[in-house]
């Protein structure tokens, strides 16, 4: 697939992720408000929490700061989205950041409109913190791609993991590479040519002695 078949099919999928993240927070607010919802008694419930910090309870208060955060993630996302080579290999490397953008973009529209992030979901089982839909994007998004980079992709593979041009093993990037080659070709080809009207140079020069000497004969 085409990055420019991706860049369509992104802001779609993206769309969908966050249209579920939204209908299940809408639904926890209208329907959680009194009393949680057991699914398994003592093991898993639905408990509504207005969470003014990060995911699963941290840096409460600070929704500035996770907003200013958010945004500089999901930049970065876009911009080693757009640099994913087109092979097949990175295409499931794209859904995940598709996860993850769509996660932090979930809990981002949650800050500017409420103030806070709408958490449901609830491990009683553990006493995990509650969390929500979004939430579970960016975690299980993040852990596939921790997968990929440690089992899948090889070091060269990750080369456009990088702010500007990819480098090659040299540490040289490939334009200049390149420009190093066609330096070296362009000299190959001028040393001959001097070589020759050196040698040209001094054949005349022999002959102008033989001319010379023969004429003081």
């Amino acid at each position: 697939m085409k990055k420019k078949h991706w860049y369509i099919l992104a802001p779609f999928l993206t769309a969908a992720l966050i249209l579920f993240d939204q209908l299940t927070k809408y639904l926890a607010r209208r329907d959680l408000v009194d009393e949680p919802f057991t699914i398994i008694d003592k093991v898993f419930k639905l408990k509504l929490l207005s969470n003014q910090g990060a995911a699963w309870g941290m840096l409460q208060g600070r929704v500035s700061i996770l907003s200013f955060i958010s945004i500089a993630l999901m930049g970065l996302l876009v911009y080693f989205f757009i640099k994913i080579p087109e092979d097949k290999k990175f295409y499931i490397l794209r859904v995940l950041f598709i996860f993850v953008f769509a996660g932090a973009l979930g809990n981002l529209i949650d800050r500017f409109y409420q103030g806070y992030v709408t958490d449901f979901l609830y491990i009683e089982l553990i006493d995990f913190p509650i969390f929500n839909v979004a939430d579970v994007y960016i975690t299980f998004a993040m852990f596939g791609v921790f997968l990929l980079i440690v089992f899948i992709y090889k070091e060269e593979d990750l080369e456009f993991f990088t702010f500007g041009k990819p480098k090659n093993k040299s540490g040289k990037n490939n334009i200049e590479q390149a420009s190093g080659e066609e330096c070296s070709a362009e000299k190959e080809s001028v040393i001959p040519g001097n070589k020759e009207q050196d040698s040209t140079e001094q054949d005349s020069t022999e002959q102008e002695n033989t001319d010379k000497n023969t004429s003081e004969v």
